[in-house]
């Protein structure tokens, strides 16, 4: 079986974003597909073994004791520092959130861009940002939204396709 990871080109000369085939597939399996699905979310993980490439290995959520509704999703934040612990003892990193929309083509509404602003400046961290994901109703790439968020800006980022291992 043929497995794709999906490739965004990150800001300055920070390299590239790859999306591995798990974390999309588990993003099309939590789609809000009908008109009464609520949303879901959660954390991203990466590890940095290769040089210039930041690899998501990993998308938690959504979670029982999450707050979830059709136009909203608030996660069970002591759940997701456990979460950070767990996976940071495997030699995996948080680097940002996900979420889903209605929208076939997702786009970040003033919460998720505040909420997105909020987590960096208050996080401790040695990263230059955090990525923030939206998984919309479209196929893969026009239906997923990806940001970078540092302390001073944010930016959506560009696909740069696929890559079929």
């Amino acid at each position: 079986m043929t497995k794709a990871s999906l490739f965004f080109r990150l800001p300055s000369s920070m390299g590239v974003l790859e999306l591995s085939s798990e974390v999309l597939a588990h993003f099309e399996a939590n789609k809000q597909r009908r008109c009464f699905s609520r949303e879901a979310g959660g954390q991203l993980f990466a590890t940095f073994n290769q040089p210039s490439v930041i690899k998501i290995v990993k998308a938690t959520g959504p979670r029982a004791t999450d707050q979830r509704s059709v136009f909203g999703y608030e996660p069970d934040r002591a759940a997701e520092k456990i979460e950070i612990w767990e996976n940071y003892a495997q030699g995996i990193h948080f680097i940002g959130d996900w979420h889903t929309h209605r929208q076939k083509i997702p786009k970040p509404s003033s919460t998720d861009d505040n909420s997105m602003r909020d987590m960096v400046q208050q996080s401790s961290h040695d990263l230059d940002g955090f990525i923030m994901i939206i998984v919309g109703q479209a196929g893969f790439p026009e239906g997923i939204y990806v940001s970078f968020h540092s302390r001073k800006s944010s930016v959506q980022l560009r696909s740069l396709g696929y890559n079929f291992r």
